[in-house]
């Protein structure tokens, strides 16, 4: 088969595995050989792709229980670094902010409870709550084509997030907010911060100092304000 009968990358089924490596061999994890299996009906020499969590991809042939590797490529996409501090969300909403924000390509998330956050994360549960949301920026990096999964961070509290933040940008529907989200988003790197349902306290309020912006009239829901500013920052340049 010659260079241009390949399929293309995009169309491969793709699996993470950090640290993957193409000099011989690849395991593939038990769940994913199900997968391939019973889901996609794969056949023993289709190809897939395999991310090893480092920005290249393993193009490979598939052997059912390990993948054999044909190329390392590196797809040439454009670097930037956008995280979304997103105060805790009722319900399942935070899934759905994992789920797109990877899809669209954040870099990392920062958890943490706002004053006005209704749901808290018991400490001695938040491993296990990390773990379910990785699993869920894990199976979006795969199905989006992404190349790296976005690292996720619990912080205890909105000032703990902004002091430690690299340029922090702070969704505020105060009409008072000096700045529209437009105006920076050539910052690099950014985070964006997003309040809970309630909105920010007072005492928040006072934290955000300048650094508050405005997405336009509308008042958005906390799942939807967080993916609609990183829309604006990645794929409005």
């Amino acid at each position: 088969m010659g260079r241009g009968d390949l399929p293309s990358l995009r169309s491969l089924p793709r699996v993470v595995i950090p640290g993957a490596d193409p000099s011989g061999p690849i395991d593939l994890p038990p769940q994913e050989v199900e997968k391939f299996r019973k889901v996609l009906r794969l056949q023993k020499g289709d190809h897939i792709a395999i991310l090893p969590n480092d920005g290249t991809l393993i193009r490979a042939a598939y052997q059912v229980h390990t993948a054999e590797p044909i190329e390392v490529v590196s797809p040439n996409r454009p670097t930037r670094t956008v995280l979304l501090a997103q105060a805790l969300p009722k319900g399942d909403r935070l899934e759905t902010v994992i789920r797109m924000g990877t899809e669209l390509g954040v870099s990392g998330f920062v958890l943490f409870p706002a004053d006005r956050s209704v749901v808290k994360w018991d400490a001695a549960k938040v491993s296990d709550r990390l773990r379910r949301l990785e699993a869920i920026a894990r199976e979006a990096t795969e199905q989006c084509y992404g190349l790296v999964v976005p690292t996720l961070m619990f912080v205890a509290s909105f000032k703990a997030a902004l002091e430690s933040a690299q340029n922090p940008i702070v969704l505020d529907e105060a009409e008072s907010a000096p700045r529209t989200l437009s105006e920076v988003t050539e910052l690099d790197p950014l985070t964006l911060f997003v309040g809970p349902e309630g909105g920010w306290s007072p005492a928040e309020v006072a934290l955000i100092g300048g650094r508050g912006v405005t997405l336009g009239e509308r008042v958005l829901r906390t799942d939807t304000a967080g993916v609609a500013a990183a829309a604006v920052c990645l794929l409005g340049r």
